[in-house]
């Protein structure tokens, strides 16, 4: 009930004096109303005006930093969907040859369980060559007999292992069919 209501109710009663403290009541009422939510409007005020940042601290120590490469060997298997790279776990990478080496023995367990594969003839031996800018594959097998997955797998391979040539090299395989090389860049590493 509003003062004025108060006021209008008293007054038809005929009780003026009855109408003054009805009236005095009501407005001390709502002004005690008012002064239970000032505090309350203060507060949020106060939460706005301030924000909610986050404290400045100092570098904290949290192990050791990101190094970009995930350690192991880096293979190229194929799966249902195409040529895919795994990570052989391993304390460092394997250098160029015994990566092809690890390549060329095909899917561990685990790898062929996740539906990983090879299309390089079991057997068969890849022995690498590394000059500046340039890796060269020599097979034990006739190149004809691979399929273009199979020569993707080389190459992805070879180019991402390490072989100190600087940049991403350039793959040529030579086999006894094909005895001027071959020169394939891994579909995986184009630019564009």
């Amino acid at each position: 009930m509003t003062t004025g209501e108060v006021a209008r109710g008293a007054l038809a009663g005929g009780e003026a004096a009855g109408a003054e403290v009805a009236c005095a009541e009501a407005a001390r009422a709502e002004a005690a109303a008012r002064c239970r939510l000032l505090p309350v409007a203060a507060a949020l005020v106060l939460l706005t005006a301030s924000g909610c940042s986050i404290a400045t601290t100092d570098p904290v120590k949290s192990g050791r930093p990101a190094t970009g490469v995930k350690p192991g060997t880096r293979l190229y298997f194929l799966d249902q969907h195409g040529i895919r790279l795994t990570i052989r776990p391993g304390a460092q990478r394997q250098g160029l040859q015994q990566t092809l080496d690890t390549l060329v023995a095909g899917p561990d367990r685990s790898e062929a369980h996740s539906g990983l594969y090879s299309e390089l003839p079991a057997g068969g031996r890849v022995q690498a060559t590394a000059s500046p800018g340039t890796i060269t594959l020599r097979l034990s097998w006739p190149a004809a007999s691979l399929s273009a997955p199979a020569i993707q797998q080389l190459v992805c391979t070879a180019e991402d292992a390490p072989a100190q040539t600087g940049s991403i090299p350039k793959v040529a395989i030579v086999s006894s069919d094909a005895p001027s090389a071959i020169q394939q860049p891994c579909d995986l590493h184009r630019e564009g």
